[in-house]
């Protein structure tokens, strides 16, 4: 599934654009390009409108940027990165939008499975720890599958519990309870279409 390899292209990406981020001494001038005898490139734009600095990646020199980094300006010169845009497959659209909170963590991420540019996938994160999935998998623009997570007491995340619109009305059909091991332990459904649980199953 796409997903699985967003997650491991991603960092493999980001590590290569963070060895010319502005915070590891590879910063360039805000308008300047630089390149190196690889073919990359790494330019950087400012948008006044939003107060950032857009830093563009492009790795193999075909003038479209795998990578656009968001950095703020803090009030001591050093930048904060807020949002990312990946192009995972190389064709000039963006696959993965991520934004981050003040602290650095991943506060959202928007993906693009199926690279036809709409972003089907969102998690939700909170301090960091995705805490809810939601998904489009009929293609009319709105997720009709939710996951929601929950952090035990020893740290570890898991599914709780997963809820399902199955004709596309915007009223879950399909409710699944979870324990820490993975294993259903309640499914409910909704026969008759009023969005409210008739059948529960322990």
């Amino acid at each position: 599934m796409f997903r699985t390899h967003a997650i491991l292209l991603l960092p493999l990406l980001v590590a290569c654009a963070k060895t010319t981020s502005p915070e590891s001494g590879g910063a360039q001038a805000v308008g300047s390009q630089a390149a190196d005898p690889s073919g990359s490139t790494i330019s950087e734009t400012a948008l006044a409108d939003e107060g950032l600095i857009q830093q563009s990646v492009d790795f193999d020199g075909n003038g479209k940027a795998e990578i656009i980094n968001f950095y703020q300006v803090r009030t001591d010169g050093s930048r904060q990165l807020v949002r990312k845009q990946v192009d995972m497959n190389r064709d000039g659209k963006v696959d993965v939008k991520t934004a981050l909170n003040e602290r650095g963590e991943i506060a959202r991420e928007d993906i693009d499975g199926d690279y036809d540019g709409t972003f089907e996938w969102v998690d939700h994160y909170q301090d960091g720890v995705r805490m809810i999935t939601e998904y489009d998998t009929d293609g009319d623009g709105k997720p009709n599958v939710f996951k929601y997570y929950v952090k035990d007491g020893s740290g570890k995340v898991y599914l709780d519990r997963k809820e399902r619109d199955e004709n596309s009305d915007g009223k879950i059909d399909l409710w699944e309870k979870f324990d820490a091991t993975g294993a259903v332990t309640i499914t409910g459904r909704d026969k008759d279409g009023d969005g409210n649980m008739d059948e529960r199953i322990e």
